[in-house]
């Protein structure tokens, strides 16, 4: 994998971007296509680290119940509260979205159609894991920051299974509302859409080795609008 020259070109000579570049790593000539491609890889995860949501009402419910302010937590919209109900409930959507960001990080079969166009497969894990293994950016490779690749363990203990298959990381759902359409192919356009395919998933389309978590949530059209009402409160209302 090389970087496109056309990047190459702009860190060289665009007026506020090769000043940095060079004060930051050294001069771009100095590197090869691949070690350029690499510091800029840097950069972009240095920058994303500093990414952040805003406050969401969410934030002010949860905050409102763990202070014990009832004033505060009564006005998080009643649909919204019922929602959380079903998320962390019945609907068991707590178990793969968990944390702050809410996603545990892991790879999940969500039940979305393998072929995306006649005779092609999206096999989601399987064939990133493979491109993972035989990629030189990663903690095993030759342009790792560890001499000793201390962390390169996580790199070779990965083999693609047949688990694997369509399987894709769980995405977090801080301003879920404002990035559709969803799932991994965007082939769900709304919120509402979302529930809708779990309420009425298909347990035939899952993975033979099964995500035994998924069942059809089953839910009533109540329901579903409780559930997608608590969804849009993980949004920041900032603007920025």
């Amino acid at each position: 994998m090389a970087l496109p020259a056309s990047a190459l070109a702009d860190i060289l000579t665009e007026s506020d971007l090769a000043p940095s570049y060079t004060a930051i790593f050294g001069p771009p000539r100095q590197f090869s296509p691949e070690e350029n491609l690499v510091n800029i890889g840097k950069a972009f995860a240095a920058y994303q680290e500093t990414l952040t949501t805003g406050r969401t009402a969410f934030d002010r419910f949860r905050d409102a119940l763990e202070t014990g302010d009832r004033d505060a937590a009564a006005r998080y919209p009643s649909a919204a509260q019922r929602g959380v109900a079903l998320f962390v409930g019945r609907g068991n959507c707590s178990i793969c979205h968990s944390g702050p960001l809410f996603s545990n990080g892991e790879f999940h079969d969500a039940g979305v159609p393998y072929f995306v166009e006649p005779g092609r497969v999206d096999n989601g894990r399987h064939g990133g894991i493979k491109t993972l293994r035989s990629s030189p950016f990663t903690l095993d490779g030759a342009y790792t920051d560890d001499p000793a690749k201390s962390g390169a363990w996580a790199v070779r203990r990965l083999a693609p299974q047949h688990a694997n298959f369509g399987t894709f990381r769980v995405p977090g759902l801080r301003n879920v509302a404002k990035i559709g359409p969803y799932m991994h192919n965007g082939s769900l356009q709304t919120l509402t859409d979302v529930v809708r395919h779990y309420s009425e998933i298909d347990m035939e389309r899952l993975h033979a080795d099964g995500e035994t978590i998924l069942s059809p949530l089953q839910l009533t059209e109540a329901e579903i609008r409780d559930l997608v009402a608590f969804l849009a409160t993980l949004s920041s209302e900032d603007p920025r």
